[in-house]
């Protein structure tokens, strides 16, 4: 009888869910927690390419008239979100140490394909941002974006004092400057600028120097303003001109201030909710590009204010959820690729609304999840996916 009551005293039950999660967290100052991915992110950015994909088949109803299909851009967009959907899961699923490994490999092949572009691509309004396969453009420099942020990523993790000394410092201006220059020989100034801001934002993380991320900084707004000046005063470039009549659009209405004229005429026009879906008047042949680098002031003409600010509200969710991300992240490799994903998303975004509201010169740059193009459209989806990834490995709170 004690026998049996000794046994039944040593009788282990067996844990319960929460005792085993409680034992495997371990130490509570080195908690690291697998979790699903960020579904407040995963959310917004659908709902922005729903948006995308409705705001793109209104913006270019007009402009796909002279196809015969009205439904042409649509579709485009719609298999461009389809391939990023596919991406942004792929992206999401597999470990982003393991895709890291890769990083090296993907940045050589970015940069051999913007070579590639600036030599043999297809030249649009004086710049070469596209190459064609078959009856495919792709544009390489939304790859280069991403093979950046996973170069420099790994580049620091490899050795977290690396950006310290000057040395360090001085290859990570290398793997920056390289692609920024190849970009720029293809004359994609816009691509360049959003470059060099993922990679000005990922040194400030990394760096305890302040005086570098300064002098960072300023290197890069004195080269950019540097090239348009050049741009303008000896070759008569584009750019440089757009630049020179960004005061005063109105100065020259035929020419270089007319898309901008034409995108202020649709903000304005739009009110506080808009013309209604579909009833843009802008998007008639008056504003140029409007399914693509100014579909927002289509969307502010058709849905107004209201309808501008929500998207807008999406983005900086998206911005909120990334900065928070990248906060929590379990190593430096993952706040360092979240930090690069979330700065691009939010750069874009910025250098977008400030162009079509005229608050920063004209340069061409897609609205992400938004604007028309299969490129763009895709490697941001997938991107999102590698954020979600970071997002699934965090601290324990």
């Amino acid at each position: 009888m004690s026998t049996q009551s000794h046994r039944n005293n040593d009788i282990i039950p067996f844990p319960s869910k929460q005792e085993l999660e409680t034992r495997r967290k371990g130490n509570q100052g080195n908690r690291i927690t697998i979790r699903e991915y960020d579904h407040i992110i995963f959310i917004s950015t659908v709902v922005l390419v729903g948006i995308g994909l409705v705001m793109v088949l209104s913006a270019s109803y007009y402009s796909a008239l002279h196809s015969g299909n009205v439904y042409d851009y649509f579709t485009m967009q719609a298999v461009g979100a389809g391939l990023g959907l596919l991406g942004m899961f792929f992206a999401a699923t597999v470990n982003y140490k393991l895709i890291s490994k890769f990083a090296t490999i993907f940045y050589i092949f970015a940069n051999g394909l913007l070579v590639y572009t600036a030599l043999f691509g297809i030249e649009f309004q004086g710049a070469r941002r596209w190459v064609a396969f078959g009856p495919v453009n792709f544009q390489p420099s939304e790859l280069a974006k991403v093979a950046v942020i996973l170069m420099l990523a790994i580049y620091i993790n490899r050795n977290k004092n690396r950006v310290s000394t000057a040395k360090g410092l001085g290859g990570y201006i290398i793997l920056t400057i390289l692609p920024v220059g190849l970009v720029l020989w293809g004359r994609n100034l816009s691509t360049a600028i959003i470059i060099a801001a993922v990679a000005f934002v990922m040194l400030f993380i990394a760096s305890p120097y302040f005086w570098r991320f300064i002098a960072f900084a300023a290197a890069a707004v004195g080269a950019v303003v540097g090239f348009l000046l050049v741009d303008y005063h000896f070759m008569g470039g584009v750019r440089g001109s757009r630049f020179m009549v960004w005061q005063d659009p109105f100065s020259d209405p035929s020419r270089f201030g007319f898309q901008t004229i034409q995108s202020l005429f649709a903000i304005a026009s739009g009110g506080l909710f808009g013309r209604g879906l579909g009833n843009s008047m802008q998007k008639r042949y008056y504003l140029p590009e409007s399914q693509n680098d100014f579909i927002f002031a289509i969307i502010i003409e058709e849905l107004g204010l209201f309808g501008g600010g929500i998207v807008l509200l999406f983005f900086a969710v998206i911005v909120w959820r990334g900065v928070k991300v990248a906060m929590d992240s379990r190593d430096i490799l993952g706040t360092l690729i979240a930090t690069g994903i979330t700065t691009m998303i939010a750069v874009q975004v910025i250098i977008n609304v400030g162009v079509v509201t005229n608050f920063i010169p004209n340069t061409g740059i897609p609205l992400p999840f938004i604007s028309y193009g299969g490129t763009s459209i895709a490697v941001m989806m997938t991107a999102v996916g590698l954020l979600m990834n970071v997002s699934r490995y965090q601290k324990a709170g």
